[in-house]
């Protein structure tokens, strides 16, 4: 065999060799099946609560969207009985020896800035350094800080349950549907001045309360003038330490001894047979007591021509357990003038039964007195 036969041959063998390769491998992947994989069995590690805290240490990430922003301010809309509810003092009963004692701790505005949270106390500071670019005064009372120049007032600051709140001299019917969300206080005697109130639920919202702040004030000639921020201390105190320094008043039944159990009350543990007006006094604050006023509202306006007083005991001394007391019996029991349309019920005395009182208006005292013998007040408008 010659060479050049010999290197003919060894190319076809090598030729024969190379496509029998690829053939196999084809046919190899052509029929691979992933073969059946075994899961192993997952291992769980039980940490203690204290390790786990102290090895994560990642915060977590809040995102906020304009959705959850509308749902937010949706579900801020409240009414005036609401505002009223939230402004209750706060009411407990201390049982010692078996026996229940009544107790209202009443908070000034002072306390509860105090107490309230670092967010809260940053949003009056951030307000109150808002009023001093605008020369007006600040003048600080039991329920509120009111924001005035003279005689004029043009909002305050007060709270509403744990939230701040600011009542502006702004008439509410102008921001009715609007972003502001605000509660229109016009009926609440308080609020006659400022009838316009937001609370302060978000950061979103104190800034809406900057800026009706700069709605009154401008619509008032004050010019806003920039100052250097001034950082206002607000002091740690303790709620004992506000009773000691009479920033929380407290009313009690009887004297509370050292160990009393606490418990959730109602007017309702007070009831008793007789009550004096020294008594009811010390036993409710005079805002948990306008709570128990029913308003009776005519469909009529009523035009009074004669007024008159009547007082607690008399009530007392001429009707019975139960009985309905208003102007038409008064005047059965030849107790007032034929001629009185409009009756005051004032406190004196001992009220001894349980009434339902139905006149024109009452001293806050005498509906102490009402209430904490079982009756009831209505007021007839």
């Amino acid at each position: 065999m010659t060479t050049e036969q010999l290197i003919i041959l060894v190319a076809i063998v090598a030729a024969v060799c190379i496509v029998g390769v690829i053939c196999l491998i084809f046919h190899f992947k052509k029929n691979k099946k992933t073969p059946k994989q075994e899961v192993a069995p997952i291992k769980i590690e039980t940490k203690s609560v204290p390790e786990a805290i102290k090895e994560e240490k990642a915060e977590p990430v809040e995102i906020k969207t304009e959705s959850d922003s509308f749902v937010e301010d949706e579900e801020e809309e409240e009414s005036e009985e609401d505002f009223q509810a939230e402004e209750e003092p706060e009411k407990v009963v201390q049982v010692v020896n078996g026996r229940k004692i009544f107790v209202q701790y009443n908070y000034s505005f002072k306390a509860k800035l105090i107490l309230s949270s670092e967010e809260v106390q940053n949003q009056y500071r951030d307000l109150i350094n808002h009023i001093r670019c605008y020369a007006v005064k600040t003048s600080l009372s039991w329920k509120q800080e009111r924001i005035y120049l003279g005689r004029n007032t043009y909002a305050m600051l007060l709270f509403k349950g744990k939230k701040l709140c600011v009542a502006y001299a702004l008439d509410p019917k102008e921001y009715e549907e609007t972003k502001y969300h605000v509660l229109d206080l016009s009926e609440v005697k308080r609020f006659v001045k400022t009838p316009t109130l937001l609370k302060i639920s978000s950061e979103r919202k104190r800034k809406y309360a900057l800026d009706l702040l700069d709605v009154v004030l401008t619509a008032n000639g004050f010019t806003y003038e920039e100052t250097t921020p001034e950082f206002i201390d607000i002091p740690k105190m303790t709620k004992e330490e506000l009773i000691d320094e009479h920033l929380i008043k407290v009313y009690s039944s009887e004297e509370v001894t050292e160990g009393a159990i606490i418990e959730q009350a109602s007017v309702s543990d007070l009831i008793r047979k007789n009550v004096t007006m020294t008594e009811a006094k010390g036993l409710i604050t005079d805002d948990s007591a306008f709570e128990y006023i029913q308003v009776e509202n005519s469909k009529e306006k009523k035009t009074y021509t004669k007024k008159d007083i009547i007082n607690i005991d008399v009530l007392s001394k001429n009707f019975s357990e139960g009985d309905l007391v208003d102007i038409q019996s008064l005047k059965e029991k030849n107790l007032i003038s034929k001629k009185v349309d409009y009756i005051k019920v004032l406190a004196r005395g001992v009220l001894d039964k349980s009434l339902v009182v139905e006149l024109q208006d009452f001293s806050i005292d005498a509906v102490k007195m009402i209430v904490l013998t079982g009756g009831e007040v209505r007021k007839v408008n």
